[in-house]
């Protein structure tokens, strides 16, 4: 498995029928949490907490998040059997290459397949092969919208692009997966609203409970400004939980430091964040307890060996170099992969990115999630995974680095307890 000190070193870096809108039916009793509320906190989230530090593990969350993905795009699916994708990412951020990756293995599920790719119609896109292929496979293509953060009025180029691409294909079937949604400027909404009346078949799906209450708001019964119920919605959890409960990563991968502290390096930063120098450090828990942590956003980190490989002729010594993982899925299973990795190398994990937390979630790794500006980080996990025992809360990363020194004493405790027997 890669090393992330290595990599660092390298860096110069709902259910619903017709047009009924609703969530994804809810499961007939609560999902079960592998850690309990501790005692005199009844009625209190795990995650919320104070007082104990993240356990490891949440697989049975995990799972149920899953089965709501499947479950909810059954029905969002049913008839098609080729999709053009829309929103391709081709960065080194890690959640994007996980929402990528996870979305293939729902298409590959439901025996879809994946023809062209296109994160903006007038940039990078060649329409004309674009609309070919949804020709060539109608009535059984359709467009899929990539699920992730950028349905806002925030950042001025991936919304402004989805409107784009569906003023222009209104006529196709247009799905969306899961995304947070973040609008504030009027014209953005009044475009939007405009550009989702005029799709013939149209469905977006929201990742939490605010994204889809705006939903609600703008398209659902008691819609102004369109005609109610047109643009079907759903609610999920984010496409990333496609990729099941993986401890096996966190299990096999050599721990190389205590803590990684995967913070964001963007506008989206927010003011309980960490203002330690990126990099390997030691971090003093207490006086008697110190942990080794590595800081740095998964952005910066370039995925190791999937652009390029040099090998040697034994005889003349000439070297070739040849491309490798050239294929969009392929580069984002390895970028995926890699944060997978990253996030294993350390027992312990303290992040304001999303995925950070949803991934570290996957994985069974104990973590602090701290929220970003645009507070999709808190909207998320307060939908979906405020129970699970291997996430707290934090406001800032002083209370952050209080829930490290609690889990690292208690495992201190557990091994001295174990050398006496």
């Amino acid at each position: 498995m890669t090393n992330v000190k290595d990599a660092f070193s390298n860096i110069s870096s709902a259910h619903e029928s017709g047009n009924a809108t609703t969530a994804p039916t809810k499961s007939s009793s609560p999902p079960k949490s592998t850690t309990k509320p501790s005692s005199g906190t009844s009625g209190v989230a795990i995650s919320y907490d104070k007082t104990t530090p993240p356990t490891i593990g949440c697989e049975d969350i995990v799972l149920d998040l899953q089965h709501k993905l499947i479950e909810a795009y059954q029905p969002q699916l049913a008839g098609i059997r080729y999709a053009n994708i829309f929103g391709y990412l081709e960065t080194e951020n890690k959640g994007d290459a996980a929402i990528w990756s996870a979305q293939q293995i729902l298409l590959s599920m439901f025996g879809i397949t994946s023809m062209e790719a296109c994160r903006f119609i007038d940039e990078g896109c060649d329409t004309e092969l674009f609309k070919s292929k949804l020709d060539a496979h109608a009535p059984r293509a359709a467009i899929l919208m990539a699920g992730g953060g950028n349905f806002n009025d925030y950042y001025h180029t991936d919304h402004p692009a989805r409107l784009k691409m569906i003023e222009q294909f209104k006529n196709y079937p247009i799905r969306a997966f899961p995304q947070s949604i973040h609008m504030t400027k009027e014209d953005t909404i009044k475009w939007t609203e405009k550009t989702f009346e005029s799709a013939k078949d149209l469905q977006v799906c929201a990742r939490d409970k605010p994204s889809f209450e705006w939903l609600q708001k703008e398209f659902g019964q008691q819609a102004k400004n369109v005609t109610p119920m047109k643009t079907r919605h759903i609610m999920t959890p984010d496409i990333a939980f496609m990729f099941g409960s993986r401890p096996d990563i966190r299990e096999k991968t050599e721990k190389t430091h205590d803590i990684y502290i995967l913070a964001r390096d963007d506008k989206e930063v927010s003011a309980g964040a960490s203002n330690l120098e990126a990099g390997n450090g030691t971090l003093p828990l207490s006086p008697t307890l110190n942990a080794t942590y590595l800081k740095i956003d998964w952005e910066l980190i370039k995925t190791p060996g999937i652009d390029e490989s040099t090998t040697k002729d034994p005889v003349t010594g000439e070297k070739t170099t040849t491309a490798r993982e050239n294929g969009k899925d392929q580069r984002a299973w390895a970028k995926a992969m890699h944060g997978f990795e990253m996030l294993a190398q350390a027992e312990f994990v303290i992040t304001d990115r999303l995925h950070g937390h949803i991934m570290s979630t996957i994985l069974g790794v104990p973590h602090v999630l701290m929220d970003s500006k645009l507070k999709k980080n808190i909207y998320f996990h307060d939908t979906w995974t405020k129970d699970c025992g291997c996430t707290r809360v934090a406001d800032n990363f002083d209370e952050a680095t209080e829930f490290a020194r609690m889990f690292f004493e208690e495992k201190k405790q557990r091994e001295l307890e174990s050398g006496g027997k």
